[in-house]
């Protein structure tokens, strides 16, 4: 079995990324944003490979040069529960701390229990709820993870 490689996103990985995006969310971001990104991530937008396919993706931005946004990442629904998700937080977080930054902060949809259990085996916590964050009555949590602690996972 191949091993998960973490790597910068380039623009020929751009077609691959919209798909995972387009089947992991409601509302994809269209490509023309997650093209721009590209150049706003700078360093920060990071793809998973397993052999020559790319099962991953995610996005952050340094914002006032110590939060660390993670703007999005998601994983193909047949490659899930395989750690590349882990993989891909754990790089981004590392490169935020490199960065400077001293936390980590995301938004979820509230309904979305995968993903906040997910964010929360990984110290996120919930400090916030964001009313029609994802469109009408579509609510969002804020999470928010120090980047200062020793451990990753608690």
């Amino acid at each position: 079995m191949s091993s998960i490689i973490i790597s910068d996103a380039w623009e020929r990985d751009l077609e691959d990324i919209f798909k995972i995006e387009a089947e992991s969310f409601d509302n994809p971001y269209p490509p023309g944003l997650l093209k721009a990104y590209l150049s706003l991530a700078d360093g920060l937008y990071l793809v998973a490979r397993l052999g020559e396919q790319i099962v991953g993706y995610c996005i952050g931005i340094v914002q006032f040069k110590t939060r660390g946004h993670v703007v999005s990442i998601a994983t193909l629904k047949a490659a899930r529960n395989r750690g590349i998700g882990s993989a891909l937080l754990n790089e981004l977080e590392e490169r935020f701390k490199k960065l400077g930054c001293t936390y980590s902060y995301l938004e979820v949809n509230v309904n979305n229990s995968d993903a906040i259990r997910f964010y929360f085996n990984r110290s996120y916590k919930v400090i916030r709820t964001r009313k029609n964050y994802y469109g009408r009555n579509r609510n969002g949590f804020v999470m928010l993870k120090d980047l200062r602690s020793v451990s990753g996972h608690e």
